[in-house]
Order: C-alpha cells, then sequence, then structure tokens
C-alpha cells in the first residue's frame, strides 16, 4: 500500500483548491481579515482551530488543517523561548510573530509524513525558520549572540510543541487521521506517548541554563570517569600488610562510550550502572543528556526519573507507575502489565536526593539500591529487559559499594582536567588525561556568548583555582564573575565568594534589564534573607523542593511575613502566584505539585540551595549569640541558654547537615573570622555553653509546638545536637582554639557521642566523628569507642582512658594525650604526627601503618605491642619502653632514643645502630606479622599478670 503524503503551504482562499498550497495566498487572507483579529485568534490557547480556519475564509480540510498545526506549533515553540528569557517584563510581541511565521514561510512547501512526525526538529522547514528568528529577533534590539543561542534550541523546542499541539486540540486535527495515518492514532497512542516522552527529554538539554539564553546542550563537554579494579601484586619484602598483594587501579573512559557499549553488550547479569560524582561534577547533566541521546536514536525506549520526584515509600514498580502517570506522557507502565516494553532503559538521577517519611537518607539510599537490584533481577529473569542506571554523591554511592563488585558497575566522574602529577595514578591508555577539558568548554561558552574565548582565560588558570574551574558547575559559576568583573582572581578565593557573587548577579540582573514590581523597595539584603528562607524551607523537606505554602509558614516563623508581603505587593494575582512568580523569576523553577496537590519549587542546582541553607545557618547562629549576651547583661532582654537552643533545634532540627552544607558553613565562619576575628570566638565561647548545657540538661524538646512524637523527637533531638557539635567545629577550626566543654561526669561525652552517631550501615565516615577537632576532652573515659576515621586533630585528650578503643585511621595530628591509655587500641592507619604523647601507654596494642613522625612519646609505654610500618621519624622516644615488642619495618631516623628500653624486643627488618643487640636481649628475625598470636597469648601469663607487671616496672623505674 503506498504511503498518502500531504503537502502543505500557507493555506489559499477559499476556492482554489490543491494539495501544493501556493503560500502566498496566505497574505491575502490575513489582509482581508485582519492582523488584530488574526492575532487575538492565535494568541488563544482555548479557541477552536476550525474556527480560525473560518475566521480566516479557508476551507477546512486536511491541507488547511495540517498548516493550521505547522503554524500553531511555531507560534507555541517561540513563545515559549521568548518566555525563558526574552524581556520578562516586556509584553509579548505576538503581532510581530505571526507576520513573522507567515513571511518566514513563504514559498516554501512542506511534506507531511511519518517521517515528518517521527524527526520534526530535523525537517528542511525547521531550519528556515530558525533564520528567520534570529532576523527577527534582531529586529527585536536582541543582540546577535543571544538571538543565536536562542534559536539554536528551536528544534527540539518546534518538536514538543507539535506534540503538545497535537495533544491538547485532538478534535481540530482528527481531520487528519483520515487523510493520513499519523503516529498519533488511537490505534498507536503508546507510541504516540513514547514520541511526546522523547521530545520532552530532547527539550530538557536545550532549556536555558539559570538566566541564560543558551542552553546545557551549548556547552556541555563528554565526561571523563574511571573505574576500579584490583590488580594483584607479587610483593616478597611485605612482611607485614597482609593485604598489600592487591593494589587498586583507576580505569579511565569516555563516560558516554562506557555507557553505551555497556548498553549493546545486553547482559542481563550485569544490568545496573552507578555513576558517583560530588556536587556540580556533571553527573546529573550527563545523564540528561544521554537520556535525550537516547531517546533520539530511538533503538530502545528511555526513561528518566529525578528521584526527589518519585514517592517511594512503598513498591518501586509501582512508585514508577504513579511517576509515569503524573507525568502524562506515557498511557501504561511501560515495565509491567500486557503493555509493557521488551527492553528498557531507566535512569535515576540523584540517589542522594531521596526521601521517606520516617527513614534517614542513608538507609533510604540502600534501600532503594537493594529493591533495584530485586526487582531488576525479576525483570530479567528469563532475558533483559531492563536496564538501569543510578548517579549520585560520592558518599552515598560509597555506602552501596559492597553491592556492586564486578568491574565497571561504579563509574566515578572525573574533573574537567586532571593535574600531571596526579596521572600517574590512572591507568589512561587512550590518553583522555592529556586533554585539559576546560578550553573545550570555554571555548563552546564563548561561542554561546559571542565572546572570542580560545581557551581557559589566563587570569583563571593558577593553582589556586584548579579545585573550582575543573568542576563543571564551579567552572560557569566562575564565568559568570569573571564576566561581572568584581571578584579578584589572583587572591584565595573560596567558593562562598563565587556564590554570594552569583547572588549579587541575581539580584543585580533581575533588577536591571526586567525592574520587577515584587523588589520595589526590597534591599539587596533582604532579597537574600528571603532566598535563605527558602533554602531553609527547601532543606526542611527533601532538600530540593519546596511549596508555596511551606514557604509562607517558614517566613511566618521567622518574622519575614511583612518582607515576603513587599515582595508581593507588586504582584496582581493570588498569594500563591505571587510567591510563584518570585520563585520562577531568580534561580528555581516550578515543578510540578505535591502529594497533597500544592505547587511545588526546586532550586535549578541542589549546592545553590545548600550555600544559601549555610547563610541561613550561620544568620541564626549570629541572632542566638546576640540573645544570650543581651540576656547576660540583662536577664529581661534576650534568651537564656534554654530558650536559644529552642531556637536552635527550629533551625536544625528537622534536618541532619550534611558535609556539603558543612562544607559551606566553614567557609562562610572562615571570611567572617577574617573581618571579625572576636565575634567568631564569641561565638564559640557561646555554642560551647549551649552544647555544656545539653550535656547536663538535655535538649528542650519539651518546648516544641505542637509536640512531637518520641520517634521524631529523637531524630530532632540528634540532628540538634549534631549540628551544633559541627558549627562548633567550624568557629574553633576558624579561631584554631580548642572549645571549652563542661561534662557533668566522665562517661557524660562518650553517651552522649553513642547516641549522636548513628550505627554505621557500611565502612563509611560518621559525620560527627569528623568535627572533634579543637575540642577539650581531657580526663575522659572512652573505653571501647568507636573513633574509625575520626578526626581529633589538635584535641587534648591527656589522661583520658581509650582502652580497646578503634582508632584506625583517626587523625591524631598536633593532639595533646599525654598520659592518655590507648592499651589493646586498635590502631592501624593512625596519624599522631607533631603530637603530645608524653607517657601515653601503648601496651598490647597492635599498631600497623601509623605516623608518629616528629611527635613527643617521652617514657609512653609499648610494652608488648606489635609495630609493623610505623615511623617515628624525628619523634622524641626518649624514655619510652618497647620491651617484649614485635617490631618490623619501623622508622627510627632521627629519632631521639635515649633512655628508650628494647628488652626482649623482637626485630624484624629493622636496624637500631644505637642499640646493644646482645646486652638487651634483643632478637632479629624474619617473620609474617599475619601469622602473630594475639599479645596475650604470646606468654605463659594472663592479660591481668601482664598489666600488673607492667604497673611494678614502671613503679620500680620511677
Amino acid at each position: 500500500m503506498n504511503e498518502i503524503n500531504i503537502s502543505i503551504a500557507k493555506p489559499i482562499p477559499t476556492l482554489k483548491k490543491s494539495i501544493k498550497i501556493d503560500f502566498k495566498g496566505f497574505g491575502i487572507a490575513i489582509a482581508k481579515t485582519g492582523i488584530a483579529l488574526v492575532t487575538s485568534k492565535f494568541d488563544s490557547a482555548s479557541e477552536n482551530g476550525l474556527e480560525v480556519l473560518s475566521t480566516l475564509g479557508l476551507k477546512t480540510e486536511a491541507e488547511e488543517v495540517a498548516w493550521l498545526l505547522i503554524f500553531r506549533s511555531l507560534i507555541r515553540t517561540i513563545k515559549s523561548l521568548w518566555s525563558e528569557k526574552i524581556g520578562l517584563g516586556k509584553d509579548f510581541p505576538i503581532e510581530s510573530l505571526i507576520e513573522f511565521v507567515n513571511v518566514s514561510l513563504e514559498s516554501h512547501t512542506l511534506q507531511i509524513n511519518k517521517v515528518f512526525f517521527d524527526k520534526p526538529d530535523k525537517d528542511p522547514i525547521v531550519n528556515i525558520i530558525k533564520k528567520s528568528f534570529v532576523d527577527w529577533l534582531l529586529q527585536l534590539e536582541v543582540d546577535s549572540p543571544s538571538a543565536n543561542a536562542i534559536a539554536d534550541r528551536l528544534p527540539s523546542y518546534f518538536a514538543n510543541a507539535l506534540n503538545e499541539e497535537w495533544v491538547n486540540h485532538q478534535q481540530t486535527y482528527n481531520l487528519l487521521i483520515n487523510k493520513l495515518n499519523t503516529p498519533f492514532t488511537q490505534a498507536n497512542a503508546r507510541a504516540q506517548g513514547w514520541s511526546n516522552y522523547s521530545s520532552w527529554l530532547c527539550k530538557q538539554i536545550d532549556q536555558p541554563l539559570f538566566l541564560e539564553v543558551f542552553s546545557l546542550n551549548q556547552v556541555y563537554v563528554p565526561l571523563r570517569a574511571f573505574y576500579l579494579s584490583k590488580q594483584i601484586q607479587k610483593n616478597n619484602d611485605s612482611d607485614f600488610d597482609i593485604n598489600s598483594s592487591e593494589k587498586n587501579v583507576r580505569h579511565v573512559v569516555d563516560l558516554e562510550t562506557e555507557i553505551n557499549l555497556w548498553i549493546q553488550k545486553s547482559d542481563k547479569d550485569d544490568a545496573i550502572r552507578l555513576i558517583s560524582g560530588g556536587p556540580g561534577s556533571g553527573k546529573s547533566s550527563f545523564a540528561k543528556v544521554l537520556a535525550a541521546s537516547l531517546a533520539r536514536a530511538g533503538k530502545i525506549p528511555t526513561l528518566f526519573i529525578s528521584l526527589h520526584h518519585l514517592n517511594h515509600d512503598n513498591d518501586l514498580l509501582d512508585a514508577i507507575e504513579k511517576f509515569v502517570q503524573q507525568d502524562g506522557f506515557l498511557t501504561v507502565n511501560p515495565i509491567l502489565g500486557d503493555q509493557k516494553e521488551d527492553r528498557i532503559i531507566i535512569i535515576f538521577d540523584g540517589l542522594d536526593e531521596l526521601s521517606m517519611q520516617g527513614k534517614v537518607g542513608e538507609r533510604v539510599a540502600q534501600d532503594f539500591v537493594r529493591e533495584v537490584q530485586r526487582k531488576t533481577d525479576r525483570l530479567n529473569q528469563q532475558k533483559l529487559t531492563a536496564q538501569v542506571i543510578i548517579t549520585g554523591r560520592e558518599l552515598v554511592i560509597q555506602a552501596n559499594e559492597s553491592s556492586f563488585r564486578k568491574i565497571g558497575q561504579i563509574l566515578h566522574v572525573l574533573p574537567y582536567w586532571t593535574p600531571t602529577h596526579e596521572q600517574e595514578n590512572y591507568s589512561d591508555p587512550n590518553n583522555f588525561l592529556e586533554l585539559d577539558q576546560r578550553n573545550e568548554w570555554w571555548r563552546k561558552y564563548g561561542n554561546a556568548t559571542g565572546v572570542s574565548y580560545y581557551g581557559l582565560p589566563i587570569e583563571l588558570d593558577i593553582d589556586d583555582l584548579v579545585e573550582i574551574t575543573t568542576q563543571p558547575l564551579l567552572n560557569y559559576l566562575v564565568a559568570l564573575s569573571l564576566k561581572r568583573g568584581i571578584l579578584d582572581f589572583s587572591k584565595n578565593l573560596n567558593l562562598n565568594a563565587i556564590y554570594a557573587d552569583l547572588l549579587k548577579a541575581i539580584y543585580e540582573r533581575a533588577w536591571a534589564s526586567n525592574p520587577y514590581a515584587a523588589l520595589d523597595g526590597i534591599e539587596e539584603k533582604d532579597f537574600v534573607r528571603i532566598l535563605e528562607e527558602i533554602a531553609l524551607s527547601s532543606w526542611h523537606g527533601n532538600g530540593r523542593t519546596t511549596t508555596v505554602k511551606e514557604i509562607e509558614s517558614h517566613c511566618k516563623n521567622s518574622g519575614l511575613s511583612s518582607l515576603l508581603a513587599k515582595f508581593q505587593a507588586g504582584m496582581e494575582t493570588d498569594t500563591k502566584a505571587k510567591v510563584t512568580q518570585l520563585l520562577t523569576a531568580f534561580y528555581f523553577r516550578q515543578n510540578g505539585k505535591d502529594f497533597g496537590g500544592e505547587k511545588t519549587f526546586e532550586f535549578t542546582h541542589k549546592s545553590f540551595g545548600e550555600f544559601l541553607t549555610a547563610k541561613r545557618i550561620v544568620r541564626e547562629i549570629r541572632l542566638i549569640n546576640k540573645k544570650l549576651e543581651e540576656h547576660d547583661l540583662d536577664p529581661d532582654e534576650g534568651w537564656d541558654e534554654r530558650e536559644a537552643l529552642h531556637k536552635w533545634i527550629i533551625t536544625c532540627g528537622a534536618t541532619a547537615l550534611d558535609s556539603y552544607i558543612f562544607n559551606f558553613i566553614i567557609n562562610e565562619i572562615e571570611q567572617l573570622f577574617l573581618a571579625t576575628p572576636l565575634m567568631i570566638k564569641n561565638w564559640q565561647s557561646n555554642l560551647s555553653r549551649l552544647l555544656s548545657s545539653i550535656f547536663k540538661h538535655g535538649t528542650p524538646l519539651e518546648r516544641l509546638t505542637p509536640r512531637p512524637t518520641f520517634e521524631q523527637e529523637i531524630n530532632i533531638s540528634r540532628n540538634a545536637e549534631e549540628g551544633l557539635l559541627v558549627v562548633l567545629n567550624a568557629c574553633a577550626r576558624a579561631t584554631k582554639e580548642n572549645s571549652k566543654l563542661r561534662f557533668p561526669t566522665e562517661t557524660t561525652f562518650s553517651t552522649w557521642l553513642s547516641t549522636v552517631c548513628r550505627q554505621r550501615p557500611t565502612w563509611e565516615k560518621l559525620f560527627a566523628l569528623d568535627a572533634l577537632s579543637y575540642l577539650d576532652l581531657e580526663g575522659l573515659n572512652l573505653i571501647g569507642k568507636d573513633l574509625w576515621n575520626a578526626n581529633l586533630y589538635k584535641a587534648n585528650l591527656s589522661n583520658s582512658n581509650l582502652v580497646s578503643a578503634d582508632c584506625r585511621y583517626a587523625n591524631f595530628e598536633d593532639s595533646i594525650c599525654e598520659k592518655t591509655n590507648f592499651v589493646y587500641s586498635i590502631l592501624s592507619g593512625t596519624h599522631f604526627i607533631n603530637s603530645n604523647l608524653s607517657y601515653a601507654r601503648f601496651e598490647n596494642s597492635f599498631l600497623e601503618s601509623v605516623r608518629f613522625d616528629n611527635a613527643t612519646l617521652i617514657g609512653a609505654n609499648f610494652l608488648c605491642a606489635t609495630l609493623g610500618n610505623v615511623s617515628f621519624k624525628g619523634a622524641n622516644l626518649a624514655g619510652a619502653d618497647f620491651r617484649r615488642a614485635y617490631i618490623a619495618k619501623v622508622n627510627f631516623d632521627g629519632a631521639n632514643l635515649e633512655g628508650a628500653l628494647f628488652t626482649g624486643a623482637v626485630l624484624n627488618n629493622c636496624d637500631i645502630p644505637t642499640l646493644d643487640y646482645v646486652k638487651e636481649g634483643i632478637t632479629k628475625v624474619d617473620f609474617c606479622l599475619s601469622h602473630f598470636l594475639p599479645a596475650n597469648q604470646r606468654y605463659a601469663f594472663s592479660e591481668k599478670e601482664e598489666i600488673d607487671e607492667e604497673d611494678s616496672d614502671g613503679e620500680e623505674n620511677s
């Protein structure tokens, strides 16, 4: 059967009947009707299409209806492009647009058939319109780079608009069904749904970046990544490290190529890939670009799901079905039922952004990943049906590493540039790392903005900015700041300075080019204050999205209702619409509705919200300090400690702080310390008071209204107390002074720390343990404490008891540990560099790869300890006791060993020239420490007798 084509152009007036239509005749119809009336008809979204044709004096036959579909889709396309950027405060020139489209179509024809509907963005007519569109924008005084950048996005927008126009006015276009077998017929509704969805995916990467005229697609640079594999090494020289025969090798790949090869491989037993990257590393951009690429190819249906939009309270497959229904593109669940796809690719973006009622983020992520594995295995039981890609930040991916042991299952995103001295840490046979991709990005950015960049600007090519310019998002923010010319990049700038400059740019750009009535009389500080409250509202939710209702509630609780009212004063519609316009004017976008029907808004980038949240928390610290000082001067003024803690709970109790927000808080406080050091010292003192109050009286949860449930109170208390610890630590890192805390008993801190630190789901760092530096912890009972990977830099642990504590990989650098008891503690990879460990006790402890470089260890006791790969380089070991110790590959270079005891010690691959081996009874042997017995089994006396003997020896020596 021959395929039917409809050749269309501008419809001619009545009586002229021909499939190939002369476009010039349409001008006559417009002239007769009048441009004003034509405009009113085309500008009305609800106007019946057949009535439009009738108004123009045209027949309502297939050719005219097909022309109407194309014409209205073009109008819809251009209005969408305009509303996203051009003249946010200007009226849309609809009359000018209709004349422009009319002239552009003149003398051209278009064949409507299945090929056209499959790829409407590729039709030659689109390029014709695109070129004319640039000229039209230039006539409206849009600068040339912006006009070209906007026009480059027209093809994908047109494809999406065509689908929307058909779906929204199906009755108008039903006439075409009888004439043409389109992919939009009821019999092919499934294909129509996927076609619509694919067009939408392609449009996503063509949407403007922030307030720019260009899109992600125009500046996107393909990413590199690496995966890990174990390399077995035969190391005959290793007597100590049991695992020294295994080495992690980082294999560098082109990320998109690697994913496409995995897709082509089609292995049902290897159907999941995890993509790990830090904030702003480009992982979400990659996911969107990949989804658009797969959609454009049209070979395998692809589903893209942002996980902060997924309501994953119950079954995953049910959650996907609800997600698909809410999107409205697909009429059936593509992975279940009789109409499921034979094969599908699902991309879950943002594992760290999952939220679920009553569960913490790490647990939610782990449960989700396990369920994805189970469901994928079930779907692929007989043959490959589903392949799944999950993206997420490093910490949440690391927590799930143990579930993915196959080579290449986890891909770690690499920055645009890896410094030469770091490239040797990778296996890179294709020399991907030799290319500095920053140059490619800046060339694309220059093309999109009309600036001739031949690569990374020379003023940015400095070591201090490498960490920032090599990350995609931060590199873009640097570009914005460079364009503004306010920051001095020759100075050592932290990330907060760049974000603050961005915030200023938002205010200035919105005010200068588009004077909103809502900003009339609003100063920049008030503008920032409102954005901070919006960020806090978002953080209290799922970290990225919030609703109008939640924003208004937060502003009311913070006494900002009048300020919010100022923003709303210039708006003309209802309250929700007022806040809506405020949000969509800046770096937010409306994103559907929550499950209660409230409109939701999200930050265009999560880290922007994290920066604003950090500023809001620092603002709360400032207020608390002020109110405490007022109360100290006059008990009738300000807040006492309990009220201050109540305010802190409201700010930081709903959600746990994480390392990303913490880093912004550190940067913010460091900046303030440079300007007002005394203020930060006062903050540190008052935060210590509040934490000490918690140790003595607990957290005042009884002041919360309404009173939460018991389970909620446990989480609120933990979050608020951990948050207080980490902001105290941020102040201490700035002042470099220890925080003085008061503990009712010697076990108080250990007990409290156990409540704040959740059980490790895997071997991952606990956030609270990274905030123990600069603490005065003298004389405390920390027996058996889990301090794995703890940061105790410059902490004071003198006279504290750490017997049997797990101190693996802990950092005690520059700490004071005089007379601290580490007996039977686990010390592997621990750092005591520059620490004071005079008379510290390490009897019977197992020390592997521990560094005591330049430490003071006068009189330290290592009796019967096992030491391997330990460094005492430059340490003061005067009077230290190594009797009966097992010592292998220990570095004593430059150490002071005056009066040190080695009687009965066993040395392996370790030479101490100053010792008399015969007199001291030292044995030199070759042995493998993997065969060592525990210390209490090496000698024929009990552990208690051993300690007693050591105590008596100590008394005799003294």
